[in-house]
């Protein structure tokens, strides 16, 4: 191909070309692989069917569509969808192929064999191409050129055997009675079969003795390899094998054999790859035996704490690669000291996990307890609170402080807006049950200008306590400190002040603050109270 460009490109050739009948040198042309006969011809199966979606066929017609005689047709085996003539082919005849799926028609394409070849490989097995090219395709509902009238009956019989489901028979083929050959003929192919099973036997015989004598080559090659040092170098080998307590090679006199791994003729590279097998072995052991030597020396610090892990439930497996916390994780703690580090930290985490899940169990116990004993005391039950502080207008909140002036969490929040309430933490927070002691807030602001909203929802009883008290003069200072100086965008009004808040806790007088010229002995006594 590059030098007829080469020839066009110097105008010796023209750099169009009119594609003529049998030129095989066109870029339409395709080679495929066809059968051949025992006796040598150039032939194809007409073969297909149909499946479960759809199924595709292949036909042989002759030079003008025709049906051809098959050469066999077999009558056993696996036939469905399988192939069911073998056909006899010659330049000009056509192949038709074509596919259906789900019912329709999908892509049918005709091809015309331009020429065939068939070549004896050594007298054993012949080798079939065919050189076809395009004439005709179907697809999308039509055809690329109006189909001759010649292929209709073919074309049909294709589409029709690729829709029979598991087809087991022939749909286009010559079923007449085969004429009588005369004896002249008869004479003639007999005799031309005869000089060609010669001309196989001779190319076999002579393949057997090019065999046999490469054979022989090879084994004196081996032989000599052997004897130059190839032989020595395995010995040695042996030896290195030995001291692994691996399998050795055997050495025979032409080859040697090495278990399943390999077996061959002495050569460089085989006995290059074997040194080097030998070689990985060597590094194996020697990681083995430091991995050994390193378990050794760790292990004992790992089996400090298996009484330890056993207290937590847990077994310790020392593996060849690390120890393992069975029931706990799946990871090894290698032996080093990084392993010894994290296996120390993960029972440190078990334990915690323990210590919490009781100090949880602990504390449901005693909520459950104290539950009771509100709901007999008849103690306030869903107390719902607004909470919003996220934003300027319709802003809320919400506090249950215990009596150690810790706040407690709500049962449960909720939002007919679920996003609002995912993203910004916004909704009404449900408190079940308030329990004794408590003391239940509420706080909320239409907006920046608008007074706040102090309410006293649930007082306890037995008064408040000073953790208590000191908890909402701090829970005063953070919306103090969270609204001053706000200004609203409307009015333009500042906040207010939060003023006495609940009235719960007792408020400095500004006339008895310290001035800018206080001892510190004042300052002193003002923190103290």
């Amino acid at each position: 191909v590059k030098h007829r460009i080469i020839q066009r490109l110097k105008g010796i050739l023209p750099l169009k070309r009119t594609r003529e009948f049998g030129d095989n040198m066109t870029s339409k042309h395709q080679t495929i692989r066809i059968d051949a006969t025992k006796r040598g011809y150039a032939a194809m199966w007409e073969k297909g069917g149909g499946r479960t979606s759809g199924g595709s066929a292949t036909v042989i017609a002759g030079k003008n569509g025709e049906k051809r005689r098959p050469i066999y047709t077999p009558r056993g085996g696996h036939l469905a969808c399988g192939k069911h003539a073998l056909i006899g082919v010659q330049d000009g005849y056509h192949i038709i192929t074509a596919k259906i799926h789900r019912g329709n028609r999908d892509h049918a394409q005709i091809k015309r064999i331009v020429s065939t070849s068939v070549k004896d490989i050594d007298g054993e097995r012949w080798e079939a191409t065919a050189q076809v090219e395009v004439v005709n395709t179907f697809s999308r509902g039509e055809w690329d050129q109006p189909l001759d009238a010649k292929f209709t009956e073919a074309v049909e019989a294709t589409f029709k055997k690729a829709g029979i489901y598991h087809c087991r028979r022939t749909v286009y083929i010559d079923s007449s009675e085969r004429p009588q050959r005369s004896a002249d003929s008869k004479r003639r192919e007999d005799e031309r079969m005869r000089l060609q099973e010669a001309e196989r036997a001779a190319k076999r015989e002579a393949k057997a003795e090019r065999e046999a004598r490469e054979e022989a080559e090879a084994k004196a090659a081996s032989i000599t390899a052997k004897n130059n040092g190839l032989g020595a170098r395995l010995e040695a080998v042996n030896t290195r094998l030995t001291v692994l307590g691996r399998e050795t090679v055997k050495l025979d006199e032409a080859s040697y054999r090495w278990g399943w791994r390999s077996s061959g003729p002495y050569t460089e590279e085989n006995v290059k790859r074997i040194e080097q097998q030998v070689e990985r072995f060597e590094a194996e052991a020697l990681e083995a035996e430091r991995k050994r030597k390193t378990r050794e020396a760790f292990q004992p610090k790992f089996e400090v704490h298996v009484p330890r892990a056993e207290a937590l439930g847990l077994t310790v497996e020392f593996r060849e690669s690390g120890v393992r916390l069975v029931g706990y994780s799946h990871y090894d703690h290698t032996y080093t000291h990084e392993g010894l580090s994290k296996f120390t930290k993960a029972l440190k985490r078990k334990e915690a996990e323990l210590l919490e899940a009781e100090m949880k169990a602990q504390a449901e116990a005693l909520y459950q307890q104290r539950k009771a004993e509100a709901e007999a005391a008849g103690l306030p039950q869903k107390v719902k609170i607004w909470k919003r502080t996220g934003g300027r207008t319709s802003a809320g909140n919400g506090w249950v402080i215990g009596p150690d002036g810790v706040d407690r969490a709500p049962t449960h929040m909720y939002n007919d807006n679920p996003r609002r309430l995912e993203r910004y933490g916004e909704g009404y927070m449900v408190w079940g049950q308030i329990l004794k002691g408590e003391v239940v807030l509420k706080w909320s602001k239409k907006n920046t200008a608008a007074e706040h909203v102090f309410e006293v929802v649930h007082l306890p009883s037995e008064g408040l306590t000073l953790a208590q008290k000191e908890r909402i003069a701090e829970i005063e200072g953070e919306i103090e400190k969270d609204w001053d100086g706000r200004t609203g965008m409307s009015s333009g009004r500042c906040s207010p002040s939060v003023g006495d808040g609940w009235g719960l806790t007792p408020k400095s007088n500004p006339a008895t603050e310290p001035t800018s010229g206080a001892t510190f002995e004042d300052l002193q006594n003002k923190f103290n109270r």
